[in-house]
């Protein structure tokens, strides 16, 4: 483990090297209605469908499998997010997410005669319109190590089209999640572990640069043990020195940190609320026999062109 441990480091530092700022952005909106509801945490929260992307190590747990398709509306409607989440199996488990983000109706302007230089006659105009497409197609498998430690694995494959341009791109995540005992987990994602590539139809690309989720999650029960809570504390570490864009940079190295809860008062009802990034987030999930329908709602500020919302409907089995 300690040769493997090594290998991935330096695998990613050599990568890391010639990284692309922000290239690995994309890969970046959390799945799962719930988490979003808490905060945007999920590393040890092994109950919900989209347990594979928030750590692929959660896998490694019993449970059951279930599918869950997500609607998401970004930025007030701006960007809109289509999601499938799929968990199959009840001990050896795996996962499959299906991810597509879109803005549409982009337009694109010229001057109404290119070849002369701009002035009042001769003006911008709108050329034509276009979309904005992204396709993420990720799996999750996961292995016990000991009766307190689990590793779980993520390949991603994404196809991306913005405007007139195509590209594809292709990744993993490496997850780790450690029984604390006592009803703390603790849970780790290195996401694009190797450096994500993204390679464009012209022969350019990107390379995302790794990042690092960590995540402590408590489990208790209330009122004579009859109301689960769940608690948990999130940081993402960025090593691409995104300054103001975070909620702590020190010289290249930034963090933003999350907040959940969630309350079940009756089997029926999950309440939840949270603090993602500087936002406070909220929802509520109701289920009936295998069916569940979540909402989640996160503030949104003036900078960031208003509050985002996500609707989920999911099947359990």
């Amino acid at each position: 483990m300690k040769k493997l441990n090594l290998i991935l480091m330096l695998v990613a530092l050599v990568f890391a090297l010639g990284a692309t700022k922000y290239a690995g952005e994309i890969f970046q909106l959390g799945s799962g209605a719930q988490n979003q509801a808490m905060g945007n945490t999920g590393l040890t929260l092994q109950a919900s469908p989209a347990a594979g992307w928030w750590n692929p190590a959660l896998l490694a747990e019993s449970g059951p499998g279930g599918l869950e398709l997500m609607r998401v509306e970004h930025f007030d409607g701006l960007l809109q997010q289509n999601q499938l989440s799929a968990v199959f199996g009840t001990k050896n488990r795996a996962s499959i997410q299906v991810n597509h983000l879109a803005i549409n109706n982009i337009k694109l302007t010229q001057l109404e005669n290119p070849a002369d230089s701009l002035s009042n006659e001769n003006r911008p105009q709108v050329w034509k319109t276009v979309s904005n497409h992204d396709l993420i197609v990720s799996g999750a498998m996961a292995r016990q190590m000991n009766d307190r430690i689990s590793l779980g694995l993520s390949p991603k494959l994404a196809y991306r089209r913005l405007a007139e341009h195509s590209g594809f791109g292709f990744g993993a995540d490496f997850g780790v999640l450690w029984d604390l005992g006592k009803g703390f987990r603790a849970g780790a994602n290195l996401r694009d572990f190797f450096s994500t590539q993204i390679i464009w139809e012209n022969g350019s690309h990107e390379i995302a640069i790794p990042n690092l989720d960590l995540e402590l999650g408590y489990d208790t029960r209330l009122i004579k043990d009859s109301v689960p809570i769940h608690l948990a504390l999130r940081t993402q570490i960025f090593a691409e020195g995104r300054d103001q864009a975070s909620n702590l940079t020190i010289g290249s190295i930034s963090s933003d940190f999350h907040a959940g809860l969630m309350v079940s008062p009756i089997p029926q009802l999950n309440l939840m609320a949270g603090w993602d990034a500087g936002r406070f987030t909220a929802g509520m999930g109701l289920r009936h026999k295998a069916l569940g329908l979540d909402f989640a709602w996160r503030d949104g500020s003036f900078e960031e062109l208003g509050a985002s919302r996500r609707l989920s409907l999911s099947y359990s089995w």
